[in-house]
């Protein structure tokens, strides 16, 4: 029998994505490490199901302004993966390559903009790559698309463009220690129902 929503998961699946996570932050922090040559500490991950409207209280509130890098998820899993990186961890990010004094997002051009997307590709494909290996599957990430806005309309602008957008999604809350200093990420997945079937078809969990 299917599921036509997230709602209808229970723990056992919960856990599952949780893992998931949980093995994503791992292999992101590895991959951290080697790109920003620091040392990178994540502690584990909180993940929680909520939702899509009630993120921005998750964010920092609907007025923060932030980054956030949405890549498309295809082939055998079809979704979203919404990377919201705030201002400190954006100059610490940039930082690692040249000295620039960041505070707001008007301090961001395009050759920052460059290394943060190259990041998040990085951190991103850790996840996208663990629930590969972990489901025996094949999934693209498709280059990623950039709002430089506030959170409200961050998340407006990634509701708009991607139809496979429901109720609930997948919130990843992390604390990444670079080089000691404490730095706050967020990943939020949102996968297609089929997609999200399809995953636990391949892991042998009955839903």
């Amino acid at each position: 029998m299917g599921f036509n929503n997230l709602s209808e998961l229970d723990s056992m699946h919960l856990d599952v994505l949780r893992e998931i996570g949980n093995i994503g932050s791992g292999n992101a922090a590895t991959s951290l490490s080697s790109m920003l040559n620091a040392t990178v500490d994540i502690e584990v991950p909180t993940i929680s199901l909520i939702n899509y409207e009630n993120v921005s209280q998750y964010l920092g509130g609907k007025d923060n302004e932030v980054i956030g890098l949405a890549l498309g998820l295809e082939e055998d899993i079809d979704g979203v993966m919404l990377h919201v990186v705030q201002p400190k961890f954006a100059s610490r990010i940039i930082n690692a390559f040249y000295p620039k004094d960041i505070q707001t997002l008007a301090d961001i051009n395009e050759m920052d903009l460059s290394a943060i997307k190259e990041t998040s590709n990085i951190t991103t494909a850790a996840y996208v790559n663990s629930i590969a290996a972990m489901t025996n599957s094949f999934i693209n990430i498709t280059p990623p698309t950039e709002y430089l806005d506030t959170v409200e309309n961050v998340l407006k602008s990634v509701s708009n463009r991607f139809d496979a957008i429901g109720n609930q999604v997948l919130y990843i809350d992390e604390n990444l220690f670079i080089g000691g200093t404490e730095i706050k990420s967020s990943m939020i997945l949102i996968l297609e129902i089929e997609s999200l079937q399809k995953l636990f078809d391949k892991l042998g969990i009955a839903y």
